[in-house]
């Protein structure tokens, strides 16, 4: 307890003493030694002090409330990508504000072993630098080769989400191939497989030919083949044309003269053909109903038979059953007990095709079209859309074999898992997303558990068998499942043969009991990390593997915990490009957020994409869409340039995270790096300001602060509340933009330059108002930035000039290793709407004279005269108070009220009772004619943009075609222009 006080207080004891020491009630801090901002600077060695302050660290036995994440664990093998970036952003501002507000915060960092992803690494690595096959130096020596790899490189996202500021407790760093984790897995499937819930049968799964393994649905990707198209598939040196569609005939063998025409994309698979299948109710067909037909290349005939599924407007309305290679078919096939004839094996090639045996599917395919038509029998080869299964790890075509294999029951898990959310117990944000939950809890099919990998847990079950007599056990260890055995074949656990299941279990499943075996289950009793964090307050990750991951972590926790893993889950979506394509290598449109934080320019762009093709990361097409991509994205700035950590975080939250697709804008980050800097001189400007005021103990009350003052306090507790609602919320990009708003356009670009001439005046009174002011609204709102912007913020918090006592609020929390955040209740005595709506017309004034400068070209070192007109005497009497500082803002000389007062000059209308004028200096004819035609000429494209818009969003085939929220988007659009165009006319 003595060194964990000792490194959150020393750090801030020289504040508390200057503070104490001080003569006068200003306390002077550190000043800004850099003339602007700079984030290599700023971000050097500070993660590394908040780690050895152990400030990420949660405490058992804490008073005060807990609060519990995990990261959800990137591959071994992962790199920081946007991806990454913007799931790991997400989850770091929640739990730093959370933090911030006092809660014992957990937040785990774990890897995953990733099956697929690492065996394939590794197996490439192998290859190409040593020279060695899997298959060749056997299970064990790759086993060890793969742990020696993951020594090596497994840490290497770690280190980036430390350069990112991601605040894990690193003290309970995990790994999902760890001994306590490797026990809980074989534990979580003994009980499980005890419970009957885990069973072992034979059935249809995804088999890719190059792993020699079964996958994952969410590891198959389908491509449409829109027509013929050349591929390139593993195991062939020639490229594969798919895109085709065979029809050939069938003949009946009573009568022979007649044959019925079936079609298929897959002309191969006609060699395991069971049965022909049609619709009931289809006329043309009803007769030949329970016929045979003749298979060509059998000695055998196959029945025709009547089902529901077939699509009689599909093709010729009669459909070729393959129930060993199709799950369509071989669910048709279970309904009329049809056999089930395996023509393709697990290495691709032919069997059960009596001449055709081994030959690779592929090349047989050529074989049968050609024996097909030379017996009479093709009917027509044409070009055809199809949707290809491929398997995205090996870009290997996915068959479809059937094998015996480990499941997992799911009806009954999925009908609690509906049920949970139905009655409000797991809250699923944003709600949209729960009819995706409903759907894949309402799939009845059963979960294939296990995988034909080297790298990975092995299924704790082994084959016990005495003689013929056999049955699976599942425990952990031999003699266990003998014992075990034993009881149900009758005799001694030492006249039984044991063999352990060399398949190891999907991934998914191990990341499925992540939430509680990470804290410790199943030895939770004695786990104080279970008792105080489980379960966990919040999982967020993207929307694409909610049925893949979060659904499977609550139908195990529930049944291997009877508690919910978390109760709240939230979705974000998929990062894109600018453009809202989503990123992939296959797109050329991928970019490394580690680019965008150092920058990167385009000489070394290309060097590196040249890099990844050597080393096989990319091929030759996504190496040149990647190089094209760079050239017509980032050649005007030569690269991408330097934006630093936090302006890649408060980009990413930038936008709704909770839209179907995130879009990531390079340009728009490299502008809140700008921002940053914004922030920077902002606290310079404060400290030299401060500077300006007399060391006397000037005593003033909330009464002595101006307008200006009282102003900028309402517009921050309008921030403040907006900042706490979105972030309870979820909503970051309401909350960066109400950040963006209060700083950049208020307080930096109008408050800032209101306070000058009182800081400049002779009225002391005034400088210490706006000194109050000052303070408190860049200490709450760097505050309120922190959890975003984290590294600058802990950079300028202790440098904001402050008082021992402010008038304003008070922060007094210079010992504590957090700041507090902001609260609403703090600041609602400033609220003040009647003074906001004064204040806003002020500001459209002084608006309206910077769009007539900058529209008829005034340069900023001319001081013009301005000229209001107006009826409105609240607003006369505002600006008559705050004369220096309209002139200030505007950059003006003279503000006249008296009609006609300023000669040569051009007007704009601010409402029906104001007009304002701005002098022209020079020759103001040509100038003004200039302008108003080149205005008149934008305003009439504008008009005709805008006509084609109402036009195009009332048309009933865009409201029929439209998805909801391309809608939204564009009325977004519409509004944006008929706003301009409102701009545009008032300066007529």
């Amino acid at each position: 307890m003595l060194t964990r006080w000792r490194n959150c207080i020393l750090p801030y004891l020289h504040l508390y003493r200057r503070s104490i020491s001080s003569t006068t009630r200003i306390v002077l801090k550190e000043n800004l030694s850099a003339a602007a901002y700079k984030p290599e600077v700023v971000e050097k060695d500070k993660y590394d002090q908040w780690e050895w302050k152990g400030l990420f660290k949660a405490e058992n036995l804490s008073d005060k409330p807990p609060f519990s994440m995990v990261l959800p664990p990137p591959n071994v093998t992962g790199k920081l990508h946007l991806g990454h970036a913007l799931a790991c952003t997400v989850q770091d501002v929640i739990v730093r504000r959370k933090r911030s507000q006092g809660f014992n915060v957990l937040w785990l960092p774990g890897t995953d072993h990733a099956g697929i992803a690492t065996q394939g690494v590794v197996e490439k690595y192998l290859q190409s630098k040593k020279g060695m096959e899997r298959l060749t130096i056997g299970r064990e020596k790759f086993v060890n080769e793969v742990w020696k790899w993951k020594e090596k490189h497994g840490d290497t996202i770690f280190q980036q989400l430390r350069t990112l500021g991601c605040s894990l407790d690193w003290s309970r760093q995990m790994f999902t191939m760890d001994p306590k984790h490797t026990n809980a897995v074989n534990t979580a499937f003994i009980r499980l497989f005890q419970r009957g819930l885990i069973y072992r049968k034979k059935a249809l799964v995804n088999w890719c030919n190059a792993l020699k393994s079964t996958v994952s649905d969410i590891e198959v990707e389908n491509v449409i083949i829109n027509g013929p198209t050349d591929r390139v598939v593993p195991g062939y040196d020639r490229l594969i044309r798919f895109g085709y569609m065979y029809s050939f005939a069938y003949k009946l063998c009573d009568p022979p003269s007649e044959e019925i025409v079936v079609s298929t994309t897959m002309p191969e698979t006609m060699l395991g053909d069971v049965a022909i299948a049609v619709h009931p109710r289809d006329t043309r067909y009803n007769h030949l109903v329970g016929k045979r037909v003749i298979h060509p290349f059998r000695n055998t005939t196959i029945p025709i038979v009547a089902d529901d599924f077939v699509d009689m407007e599909f093709g010729t309305g009669a459909v070729k059953i393959t129930p060993a290679h199709s799950k369509v078919d071989y669910d048709i096939a279970k309904h009329h007990h049809l056999p089930l004839l395996q023509v393709i094996n697990e290495n691709g090639c032919m069997q059960n095709a009596e001449k055709y045996d081994n030959h690779k599917k592929y090349d047989c395919r050529e074989i049968i079209v050609h024996a097909l038509e030379n017996s009479g029998l093709l009917r027509s080869v044409k070009p055809h859309q199809m949707t290809l299964p491929v398997c995205s790890r090996t870009g290997d075509v996915i068959e479809y074999l059937p094998k015996e294999q480990w499941f997992l029951s799911c009806s009954a898990l999925n009908e609690r898992a509906a049920q949970i959310v139905k009655e409000g117990k797991l809250k699923i944000e944003p709600e949209k997303f729960v009819k995706n939950w409903l759907n894949w809890t309402g799939d009845d099919r059963d979960w294939c558990i296990s995988r034909q990998l080297w790298w990975g847990h092995q299924i704790p079950a082994y084959k016990c068998s005495v003689e013929k007599n056999i049955i699976w056990i599942a425990a952990n260890d031999e003699m266990a499942a003998k014992q075990q055995a034993s009881k149900f074949l009758r005799t001694l656990p030492g006249d039984i043969k044991a063999e352990r299941d060399t398949d190891v279990l999907d991934t998914w499943f191990s990341s499925g009991i992540y939430p509680f075996a990470a804290l410790g289950w199943p030895d939770h009793y004695y786990n104080e990390d279970y008792r105080e964090f489980y379960p966990l307050d919040l999982l967020a990750t993207g929307h694409d593997i909610l049925g893949f991951w979060v659904h499977r972590m609550v139908i195990l926790g529930i049944e291997l915990t009877q508690k919910l893993p978390f109760n709240n889950v939230l979705l974000h979506g998929i990062i894109c490009d600018n453009k809202g394509a989503k990123m992939s290598k296959s797109k050329g449109n991928v970019i490394d957020p580690i680019d965008v934080i150092n920058g990167i320019s385009m000489s070394q762009l290309k060097e590196k994409t040249e890099e990844m093709h050597k080393k096989g990361i990319l091929n030759k097409d996504e190496m040149r869409k990647a190089l094209d991509y760079h050239k017509s994205n980032f050649s005007n700035t030569n690269g991408i340039p330097q934006c630093g950590v936090d302006a890649l975080r408060f980009t990413l939250l930038s936008q709704d995270i909770k839209s179907h697709f995130v879009n990531f804008d390079v340009d728009m980050c490299h502008a809140n790096k700008l921002f940053c800097n914004k922030i920077w001189q902002s606290v310079k400007y404060t400290q030299l300001s401060y500077n300006k005021l007399s060391v006397i103990d000037e005593k003033i009350t909330d009464e002595d602060l101006t307008y200006f003052d009282k102003w900028i306090l309402s517009r921050l507790t309008d921030m403040v509340d907006t900042i706490n609602s979105n972030m309870d919320s979820y909503n970051f990009h309401l909350a960066t933009k109400a950040l963006r708003t209060l700083i950049y356009n208020e307080f930096c670009d109008v408050y800032l330059e209101a306070t000058k001439p009182g800081f400049d005046g002779s009225n002391k009174k005034i400088g210490f108002a706006h000194a109050h002011t000052l303070s408190a609204v860049l200490n709450t709102s760097l505050r309120c930035l922190s959890p975003f912007m984290i590294y600058l913020t802990d950079e300028l918090i202790p440098k904001v000039p402050a008082f021992q006592r402010n008038i304003i609020v008070n922060f007094n929390d210079s010992s504590k290793p957090y700041y507090d955040f902001p609260r609403t209740e703090d600041f609602s005595n400033w609220k003040n709407i009647d003074l906001e709506l004064k204040v806003g017309k002020l500001l459209s004034a002084i608006n309206l004279v910077r769009e007539l400068r900058g529209f008829y070209g005034i340069s900023n070192k001319l001081r013009p005269s301005i000229q209001v007109s107006t009826s409105d005497e609240t607003l006369m009497a505002d600006i008559k108070y705050n004369e220096q500082v309209v002139l200030n803002l505007t950059r003006c000389g003279i503000l006249h009220f008296d009609a006609d007062a300023v000669k040569n000059c051009v007007s704009g209308i601010l409402d029906k009772d104001t007009k304002v004028s701005v002098e022209i200096i020079g020759d103001a004819d040509s100038t003004i004619k200039a302008a108003k035609d080149k205005l008149k000429k934008k305003i009439e494209k504008l008009q005709d943009v805008i006509s084609k818009m109402e036009e195009k969003l009332s048309s009933p085939h865009y409201l029929n075609s439209a998805s909801e929220w391309t809608q939204v988007l564009d009325k977004e659009k519409l509004l944006t222009k008929q706003r301009e165009l409102k701009q545009m006319k008032r300066l007529i």
